[in-house]
């Protein structure tokens, strides 16, 4: 049976939504499921291969990889290989990757004291942790994972730029690790590392020169070490170098630049240099060797060693090379040989172009002016003596010679030795005025002027025969006085008077440079002056110790007063 729809039932249409409010709940999720797993990607960051001697001070999590004091990673993994190193390695954070590359350095920062230096205070407290260097920056830099990382830290990294030297030394004294280089009392650099090398048996120091100073540096320069309390006794006298406490500590090297070698060439990274043991040992290394001359002396040598200076009128020219008899081939010569050895850079800086310079034969016009050579006394304490060449216009003409191939330069007798040898010609003549014989005849004459007085006395005490004895001492008398006159009428006891005056004459004259206003007494009191000097301030020192031992490292203190002590 059909039925007919009804004509008030209609359908409802509705449009439908195109976004849905429930899926807000996963596309948010979603997208913070994906910064999540970004954010882990960027902090993971990549797994770099450090490889160490032992894991000291090390953990895993914990210990952090820094780089200029930010850290930039930590450690992930600890591992000991097959060969008992330790594989440490080290989980970088993406946006420092490019700071590892070739030429990077790794290295463990603890508390280290290391000689004079001391490094990582700040790690008892925080901990320890791993410096990365990145080394030098490099276009087109290749990429590295692995690495061997350094057991002992450098104290300036490859980074920072400045000038590297490596110096040699036999003796390196208290030179080490930390101790500064300084050029005129300041600092431009350190010593780095120390290291002994048995073939060569020297000891090789890396010295590391500021940027800023490298340019006062060059192949010229002289390098020399200065450590401890110093006393020399040389031909100047005595030499007291105190040095400051951190020298005395820690050692120090001192550098300078010779006047006449400012032109040099400049030094370059791997540089290798001598470290002499003093100051005037690196002057003597500059010696230029000149013209050789052999000096013949016919007085003692006590005081003159090897290496004493050679002066013209003061101005340093050259050195004493030997003192030997096997310079010469004749051995009936009794005069000591002296070879000495000019300096041509010190003629050079010292004279213009003239005889001193021309080598052999100009030399040999200078004897001909009467230019000769001397031992002189630079010291009465010391007893040291140098080589002092002048020109003497009042001493006769002299043949040249040479003996064992040198040029004899003719010697003049002064000084000391010269006050002696007057002091025994002198003594020579008072004994050569018969003073004895003088002496004998005078002790006989009195002896018998004695014997003519007992002969009065015994006759005046006897009444019966004080004429007769009268005239026989009267008798006597007279041949006493005849013998005396005849004494002194003699020749020789004339010359006496005169002798005696000549004789003063010269004394006094000898003994002029010892009076007080001779230049032997000038030199003495000055020398004793200095030496008294020396002396109260060594006193000083040790007072000050024996009071504060701390001084050293603290210094005095200013606002203290010393209490003067009471006499014992």
């Amino acid at each position: 049976m059909k039925t007919n729809p009804s004509p008030d039932i209609h359908p409802e249409v509705k449009t439908d939504r195109r976004f849905n409010p429930v899926w807000i709940v996963p596309i948010v999720a979603l997208l913070l499921g994906v910064w999540l797993v970004k954010r882990s990607i960027d902090e993971k960051g990549e797994l770099i291969v450090v490889r160490f001697e032992n894991a000291a001070d090390l953990a895993v999590g914990k210990t952090e990889v820094k780089c200029s004091n930010v850290s930039i990673g930590k450690v992930e993994s600890i591992i000991l290989n097959d060969e008992l190193d330790v594989d440490v390695g080290l989980r970088i954070k993406p946006a420092h990757l490019h700071l590892v590359r070739n030429g990077s350095m790794f290295w463990v920062v603890r508390a280290r004291v290391q000689g004079s230096s001391i490094s990582g205070l700040g790690t008892l407290i925080s901990g320890a942790y791993i410096e990365l260097d990145p080394g030098p920056k490099k276009k087109n830099a290749a990429t590295r994972r692995s690495f061997v990382g350094l057991e002992t830290p450098p104290l300036t990294p490859p980074s920072v730029p400045g000038l590297r030297l490596v110096l040699e030394s036999t003796k390196p004294g208290s030179v080490d690790v930390g101790s500064g280089i300084y050029y005129r009392d300041t600092v431009i650099g350190r010593i780095e590392s120390r290291e002994f090398q048995p073939k060569e048996k020297v000891v090789r120091f890396g010295a590391f020169i500021e940027d800023r100073y490298t340019e006062l540096l060059t192949d010229q320069t002289l390098f020399w070490k200065t450590s401890g309390i110093k006393l020399d006794v040389g031909t100047e006298g005595f030499n007291l170098e105190l040095p400051s406490l951190n020298s005395l500590v820690s050692g120090r090297v001192s550098v300078d630049q010779p006047e006449d070698g400012l032109d040099g060439t400049p030094l370059t990274n791997g540089s290798t240099l001598t470290l002499y043991d003093s100051e005037e040992q690196a002057e003597v290394s500059r010696f230029k060797s000149g013209t050789g001359f052999l000096l013949l002396v016919d007085q003692s040598l006590r005081g003159l060693k090897k290496g004493a200076p050679v002066e013209f009128r003061g101005l340093k020219i050259g050195r004493v090379a030997e003192i030997s008899y096997s310079l010469i081939k004749d051995p009936t010569i009794e005069r000591m040989p002296v070879l000495i050895q000019l300096d041509a850079r010190l003629l050079e800086k010292h004279f213009p172009a003239g005889p001193i310079r021309e080598g052999t034969e100009g030399f040999t016009e200078a004897v001909s002016r009467k230019l000769r050579a001397s031992l002189r006394s630079s010291s009465l304490i010391t007893g040291q003596m140098f080589v002092d060449l002048d020109y003497f216009p009042n001493l006769p003409d002299v043949a040249q010679e040479k003996q064992g191939g040198y040029t004899v330069l003719p010697v003049v007798e002064s000084g000391i030795g010269r006050l002696e040898d007057k002091l025994a010609t002198l003594l020579d003549k008072i004994n050569a005025l018969g003073l004895e014989t003088l002496v004998e005849n005078l002790s006989a004459t009195s002896a018998q002027t004695t014997a003519t007085l007992a002969s009065i006395d015994h006759a005046v005490a006897d009444d019966n025969g004080v004429v007769r004895q009268a005239k026989a001492t009267l008798e006597e008398t007279r041949t006493t006085l005849a013998a005396l006159n005849t004494i002194l009428a003699s020749e020789q006891s004339k010359a006496i008077p005169a002798d005696l005056r000549e004789t003063l004459a010269k004394l006094n004259a000898t003994l002029a440079p010892l009076s007080n206003d001779g230049a032997i007494y000038g030199d003495l009191r000055r020398t004793m002056d200095e030496l008294r000097a020396t002396v109260r301030s060594i006193d000083r020192l040790t007072t000050e110790l024996a009071d504060k031992p701390n001084s050293l490292i603290f210094g005095k203190d200013p606002n203290t007063r010393k209490i003067p002590k009471a006499r014992r």
